[in-house]
């Protein structure tokens, strides 16, 4: 996918750190995307896909006060349909078994090592947007 494909989406940058998500926000943005929103954490980010609708959501796994597995479980069990089949891609340092297990049986759909890089960004938003 190129960066004139991802035009068309909005993007949603969930991130405790403020500079990583600034980072992540400056890459997204280069590659193209109509929108790039950010939250904090989980409960801003909750906020934020019911302001913005992005079509594609990156989110940290470790935050406060609400951490990426609290997110995504408080976004499937929304009642949105739409929430149901958002697409959810985890950043992590840490890809432990039992916590990616854990982001798959609630629906994310794919993990990223921190640091990303823009190549890695490009071939996993593209596979999940098609």
């Amino acid at each position: 996918m190129t960066a004139a494909a991802f035009g068309d989406y909005s993007v949603l940058v969930i991130e405790d750190e403020p500079f990583t998500r600034m980072v992540l926000s400056k890459m997204l943005g280069t590659l193209g995307f109509k929108a790039v929103h950010q939250a904090q954490d989980g409960t801003s980010g909750l906020d934020a896909v019911r302001g913005h609708t992005p079509d594609i959501i990156l989110c940290d796994v470790e935050m406060e006060p609400m951490d990426g597995l609290g997110f995504l479980k408080a976004l499937r069990g929304s009642g949105n349909a739409r929430d149901v089949s958002l697409p959810v891609v985890f950043m992590t340092n840490r890809a432990d078994e039992g916590r990616m297990a854990e982001a798959r049986a609630l629906g994310a759909g794919a993990f990223l090592v921190k640091p990303a890089t823009p190549d890695n960004l490009r071939q996993t938003l593209a596979a999940h947007l098609g």
